[in-house]
């Protein structure tokens, strides 16, 4: 019992560090809003009559621009205050929030104002991405990174039980009382709204002196001779680069499904919007017990982990794809959800655990722009097979794709390993106060990763 109280007292000891428990209560809170959000806005163009094409043109719009925003975003966070960058694009997505809402409760929104509010939010995302990847770290001592990673993991997968199924609830209900979906999705966009301040009230409270800050040149170099040092960086560490390769080619094929579920729920499975949200949570529920799984871990070798869990998951896919029925598919959702975050989470922890300070808002904005961008170019691959095959097809293309991700990032990091180190290839929070660094010494603590 000792034993389990420790692990446990481990996998929450970030949350003693007041700033970071103010910004990860404030996480929470803002993401059930944006579950909700993201679970709504594909149920809204359905209910618009919209095509499955469409479905995946959201995504594209969403997320397309960190594929071409976020590196600039990146040189941003690494040059000004993170937190008061943060309060402003947390305002601006609330009131693109507020946006929608009006649109949707007056009944005047179409598919192209819902592309358009899609298209703003992927604009403020593109800043907003690599300010919070690179402000967590600023928040906790070094030898509590990873599990400040993990419980980052915890509080978007917590909400991602809640927003969905409450989501679905509500759009169901709003269905049942006035005979139109839109109803439903309206009152999920006003939640939205009001749990921006959330996070708003938790940035506004922290103690700025806490926050760890890098000294700075008198003077910056150009915007594009930043890009290419963090550029060159992530490149040049064989253990960042094939990272991002894997995160890369999985969310670009495997992590569509997201986008294909309710297609999928409706379809295939025969579901309503509140059967669409359980599903969608049950994906939570199994993410956030990654996160935890992770978070309570005393060490963890990164590269069978990512590796292990992108396999896994991408097999998942090919059994829900398979499935024909809600008791079957609902048991592989939540597996798939817990096996991503296996990978996602430990992808995040081992590329800060490479990465300097000073290049640590570059690098995680290419981090950003794989995850994020890779989004809508699977979303429309999955849309375009889904319409002309089926979204069980869909489902095995991208788990396919997913596994040929997978091969090939072992065998790069297998030739990588011949020439040289990899770099920091296990994460460790055993320790409770790290030694010092040697002088000169560019990686994170050894307490904190090894």
């Amino acid at each position: 019992m000792r034993a389990a109280g420790g692990g446990l007292r481990r996998g929450f000891s970030a949350l003693a560090v007041r700033n970071y428990r103010l910004y990860w209560s404030g996480q929470v809170v803002s993401l059930i809003g944006t579950w909700m959000q993201q679970v709504s806005l594909p149920w809204l163009i359905l209910a618009l009559g919209g095509s499955p094409i469409q479905l995946g043109f959201v995504a594209v719009l969403q997320f397309g621009p960190a594929m071409f925003l976020a590196p600039f975003g990146g040189v941003i966070a690494d040059r000004i205050d993170k937190r008061r960058a943060l309060i402003a694009t947390q305002v601006a997505a609330s009131l693109q929030a507020f946006v929608l809402f009006v649109l949707v409760v007056t009944g005047i929104v179409e598919i192209p104002m819902v592309l358009a509010m899609a298209f703003v939010l992927g604009l403020i995302n593109a800043v907003d991405m690599p300010m919070r990847q690179a402000l967590a770290a600023d928040l906790v001592p070094r030898h509590q990174l990873a599990n400040a990673i993990a419980l980052n993991s915890m509080a978007f997968n917590s909400a991602r039980v809640v927003g969905p199924a409450l989501a679905g609830v509500i759009i169901a209900w709003g269905t049942a009382m006035t005979g139109s979906a839109l109803s439903g999705v309206a009152i999920n966009m006003a939640l939205n709204t009001l749990t921006y301040g959330g996070v708003l009230t938790a940035l506004l409270r922290m103690d700025p002196a806490a926050i760890r800050r890098m000294e700075r040149p008198e003077r910056h170099p150009p915007v594009l001779d930043s890009l290419r040092e963090g550029f060159r960086y992530a490149v040049r560490a064989p253990l960042v680069l094939w990272s991002l390769v894997l995160l890369g080619g999985v969310a670009a094929f495997g992590f569509n499904f997201q986008i294909l579920l309710p297609l999928f729920a409706t379809d295939v499975l025969r579901l309503d919007a509140d059967g669409y949200g359980a599903l969608f949570a049950a994906m939570g529920i199994g993410s956030l017990a990654g996160s935890l799984t992770l978070a309570v871990l005393r060490r963890r070798r990164a590269i069978p982990m990512m590796l292990g869990g992108g396999l896994v998951f991408s097999l998942l896919l090919i059994g829900i794809a398979a499935s024909g029925s809600v008791w079957v598919a609902a048991p592989l959702v939540l597996a798939a959800g817990f096996f991503s975050m296996l990978m996602i989470n430990t992808i995040n922890a081992t590329v800060q655990a490479n990465v300097t300070d000073a290049l640590r808002g570059r690098v995680m904005s290419f981090y950003v722009t794989v995850f994020a961008g890779s989004a809508p170019l699977g979303g429309l691959l999955a849309g375009v097979v889904a319409e002309a095959f089926g979204t069980p097809a869909a489902f095995v293309v991208g788990a396919a794709l997913s596994i040929v991700t997978v091969a090939l990032v072992g065998l790069g990091l297998r030739a990588a390993a011949r020439t040289g180190s990899l770099g920091v290839t296990t994460l460790d929070t055993s320790s409770e106060r790290p030694p010092d660094p040697a002088p000169g010494s560019e990686a994170v603590r050894p307490s904190a990763a090894r």
